[in-house]
């Protein structure tokens, strides 16, 4: 693959991961708007969020999968399809079904949009400089949250809620002309084993190993489902926190900038953390940056909950949280193709993101549900802190190793 074919690739891939992510992260923008539309409870728009990254985890192996067996661009294609339907569905909603079944579709849309930016970047550059290219990756998500959350957040304000997803709609179509870029300069000469990166072989890759036989070896790999088990956490918080954040800042009296602001700058911050983290996952233990990762969040949510909330402390939480954000994908990313290569790494992903998703689900819902009921979101932030830590324990004794097949190619 020449140098031109892997810096468009890795541009395009970067920029269906920064459009897709930085529109996710407006959801929370919505939560208040749309419930009013409705005549709704919180419970309800969390629900259908928790849903639609529920489906997204449901389907984010299953679109790895295609893409793996089919090629990344057509399954972006399809994906950005389902995006597009899905913002035009949300701009006309009438009732309680249109709410919670566009929510769905546009998780489906979303759902292996990271996993599959992630795998054709991995498996195009040399195993040296992938975790810093992986954190690039990352950054770009982060770079869309900061870019796209304060532009919908002022269309809201200034205009309207109803055209601020026709803009999103307009603004994910994009991705169809990323997805032809990758299709392009994505190529298939057939070999999974990380050896060849460094002879130079940088070509995309499809596995020699079978998708059934890929499952089976997973399944028995106990790092894998310790990996996978900790992940779940990382859903439950990100999607707690930019589903609710904003409403959680308005019931503390503050303006609505506040929370706009708070997620653009987690995303700004994000940044950060995530080059930071991908540059130490090529120096340092994977494992042990993940449980420190979590250690610190559960940390930083307890001083968030006894200080006082006021603009500052807002703030100051949001950019410290943003490089804790996702900083934890790029090494979820780099121990699963550490440990099986890069045959079906987009699939192993995909299961791992669905721990995820199931996390989000009960981050976003449980919180729509218990403001409910309890006209507060402080049980869940509790709840946050003791998953943290409980994440860092379940991640601590992952032993990042390849598996047999590699060591005996």
């Amino acid at each position: 693959m020449t140098k031109l074919s892997q810096y468009t690739l890795l541009i395009s891939a970067a920029s269906c991961v920064f459009i897709t992510l930085g529109l996710n992260h407006t959801q929370g923008l919505f939560l208040l708007p749309m419930s009013e539309k409705l005549n709704a409870g919180r419970e309800l728009f969390s629900l259908a969020g928790g849903l639609g990254v529920l489906f997204s985890g449901l389907f984010a192996p299953i679109f790895g999968g295609l893409a793996d067996k089919y090629g990344a661009g057509k399954a972006l294609f399809i994906l950005c399809s389902l995006q597009v339907l899905s913002w035009i569905w949300l701009g006309n909603i009438e009732n309680n079904f249109d709410l919670i079944g566009a929510r769905i579709l546009l998780g489906i849309g979303a759902s292996a949009i990271l996993g599959i930016a992630l795998s054709v970047t991995g498996k195009s550059v040399s195993t040296n400089n992938k975790s810093l290219f992986l954190g690039l990756i990352m950054a770009s998500g982060s770079l869309g949250q900061f870019v796209i959350v304060p532009i919908i957040n002022i269309i809201i304000q200034n205009y309207d809620w109803q055209i601020a997803t026709v803009i999103s709609a307009f603004i994910v179509s994009s991705i169809f002309l990323f997805s032809f870029l990758i299709s392009k300069n994505t190529s298939s000469k057939k070999t999974d084993l990380p050896e060849l990166e460094n002879a130079g072989k940088n070509e995309i890759s499809k596995p020699s190993q079978s998708l059934i036989d890929s499952l089976k070896e997973a399944s028995k790999n106990k790092s894998y489902i310790l990996l996978t088990t900790g992940f779940f956490v990382c859903g439950f918080h990100v999607t707690f926190v930019a589903t609710h954040l904003p409403a959680f800042l308005n019931d503390n009296n503050l303006q609505e900038w506040v929370g706009a602001s708070a997620l653009s700058l987690i995303g700004l911050f994000n940044i950060i953390g995530t080059l930071s983290f991908g540059y130490l996952g090529s120096k340092l233990s994977k494992k042990n940056l993940l449980s420190s990762l979590y250690s610190m969040r559960s940390l930083l949510f307890l001083i968030f909950i006894i200080s006082p909330k006021s603009e500052l402390t807002v703030l100051i939480f949001a950019s410290i949280l943003g490089i804790l954000w996702l900083s934890t994908v790029p090494l979820t990313n780099g121990i699963i193709s550490d440990i099986f290569g890069q045959g079906y790494v987009t699939m192993l992903f995909g299961i791992t993101i669905l721990s995820h998703n199931i996390g989000s689900f009960l981050g976003s819902w449980i919180g729509g549900r218990v403001y409910d009921i309890y006209g507060s979101y402080d049980p869940v932030w509790w709840i946050c802190v003791l998953l943290g830590f409980t994440s860092a324990a379940i991640n601590y004794p992952i032993i990042i190793k390849p598996v047999k097949r590699l060591q005996q190619a």
